[in-house]
């Protein structure tokens, strides 16, 4: 009787995901990331905003090139927080995301120095508020 109780409790459960690949996270504010920036570093964040400043980029490590992607997010009072992402993600300026990441306020690696930015593992396309505003603002 235990063994099917076990079984049943184990088949109800959510889909595993591999820890070496998964990020637990919050979702945070960009403005309360800038406050406190030491009590984030180095924490998985989802942030919401829009994308503004966007580069592709590739990094030549040896005989390997390496594309990357990055830009600033913005709220819609114009905080951001820069966004580093390994590979070209098929964005536009102005358009709204969600990033899903590490925050890093400062940290130093031989291919890349991470101050005020998120590495970012995922980045999904949203369309959730009004920041076109912002958008327009800051053009």
């Amino acid at each position: 009787m235990f063994s099917i109780m076990s079984i049943v409790v184990a088949s109800c459960s959510q889909t595993w995901k591999d820890p070496n690949t998964s990020i637990p996270y919050q979702v945070i504010p960009i403005s309360t990331i800038l406050i406190s920036p030491h009590a984030y570093d180095s924490a998985g964040i989802n942030i919401e905003g829009m994308v503004w400043d966007l580069a592709y980029h590739v990094l030549e490590m040896e005989e390997i090139e390496v594309p990357y992607t990055t830009f600033k997010i913005a709220d819609e009072d114009g905080n951001f927080i820069n966004v580093y992402a390994e590979g070209n993600y098929t964005l536009g300026e102005g358009e709204q995301v969600k990033v899903i990441g590490v925050y890093r306020r400062e940290f130093i690696t031989s291919q890349h120095n991470y101050v005020n930015e998120i590495v970012a593992k995922e980045i999904k396309h949203e369309r959730t508020s009004n920041l076109y505003r912002l958008y327009k603002f800051l053009r």
